[in-house]
């Protein structure tokens, strides 16, 4: 990261020795970024660290009941993600945008609004971020580029082959900005599922499935599931700032199958090993029993393993957390808690 004054002062010593301590260090200082999609999951954490580490941080969002949530010390800016003079006065100075906003959940969405929203409202954040002046566009697109079932490992070189209306709409948002790469500088993170504080909801219901001995392995368990823990995610796009320009896949470089995290989950509630099983083909069914809606269905039955070696080589990426240890043990755990009290 560059750091706004010298190594050498007796002001950076001082600030590094209190982001060591957990406040706010001077990373960020003298700049501002703009983060789109603030207000969602992954963008309320983001504007959380980014505070953190000293950058001025604006937030832009449809609705100004939106970011009243969000945490003190943000500058909002209110205005729909297809409106390019709204977003023209958002990055008014800014450095760094952060571009998060998105529809994720494709079963609440007819295919225009994704359009609307995932492609036309990327191009029309670029086109912004180009008449601004904007140093660099860090954009959140998603593995799903990549299509639900693929066989190998999967590289930033690998084909894409969306197999949703999610991951097409990703996918061209992905080429919107790679054909301005000559006017503006940009990082693109193909994210994996995400998982930990704020992502549990789909999780849970899993978890509510093998607590009460309803879950089914499909198929024979052995597709892959690719992820990344929350604050790995985090500190993934944080490297955009000073990531060369280009597409890099994120997830926390483990290697899981279905078969494997639902027996660890049922190893943790102490409910014993999964022995039922449920062909692919009829699994639909038995997923609206268990309140699964085709977004999380979709996940479960994915099958792609992905490689984080470029960012890993490239960014000085190291993703922290695992799934199948200790941050797994504390989902089941919060599980386990609000399970008493339903």
């Amino acid at each position: 990261m560059q750091r706004g004054c010298s190594t050498k002062s007796k002001k950076t010593r001082k600030a590094v020795k209190e982001d060591k301590g957990g406040a706010r260090s001077s990373k960020g200082a003298g700049k501002t970024v703009l983060v789109t999609g603030s207000t969602g999951r992954l963008g309320r954490t983001l504007v959380r660290e980014l505070l953190s580490q000293g950058y001025k941080v604006r937030a832009y969002a449809e609705k100004i009941e939106q970011l009243q949530a969000l945490d003190p010390g943000v500058v909002p800016y209110v205005g729909d993600i297809t409106d390019k003079e709204k977003l023209g006065k958002a990055m008014n100075g800014v450095s760094y945008v952060f571009h998060l906003a998105a529809i994720v959940s494709e079963y609440k969405a007819y295919t225009d609004e994704l359009v609307r929203v995932n492609v036309e409202g990327t191009a029309a954040v670029v086109d912004a971020c180009i008449k601004n002046n904007v140093k660099k566009i860090v954009y959140s697109s998603t593995v799903d580029v990549y299509g639900k079932r693929r066989e190998g490992l999967l590289t930033e070189e690998s084909e894409v082959r969306p197999s949703d209306r999610y991951g097409h709409t990703k996918m061209l948002a992905e080429k919107e900005i790679i054909a301005n790469g000559h006017l503006l500088n940009y990082t693109i993170f193909r994210i994996a599922a995400i998982y930990g504080r704020g992502f549990e909801h789909s999780f849970f219901k899993v978890l509510r499935a093998i607590k009460e001995h309803k879950a089914y392995i499909i198929g024979n368990g052995g597709n892959h599931f690719a992820m990344i823990h929350v604050d790995d995610a985090i500190r993934g796009l944080m490297l955009g700032i000073d990531a060369p320009d280009g597409v890099y896949n994120l997830g926390d470089g483990a290697e899981y199958t279905q078969k494997s995290l639902f027996d660890f989950a049922a190893k943790a509630l102490g409910t014993g090993q999964i022995e039922k099983r449920i062909s692919p083909v009829i699994v639909s069914i038995v997923a609206k029993r268990r309140g699964l809606d085709s977004d999380e269905l979709r996940f479960i039955t994915s099958d792609r393993r992905i490689s984080i070696e470029k960012a890993r080589r490239e960014l000085g990426f190291s993703p922290k957390e695992r799934m199948d240890r200790e941050a797994g043990l504390r989902m089941v755990s919060d599980f386990v808690e609000k399970y008493k009290r339903a």
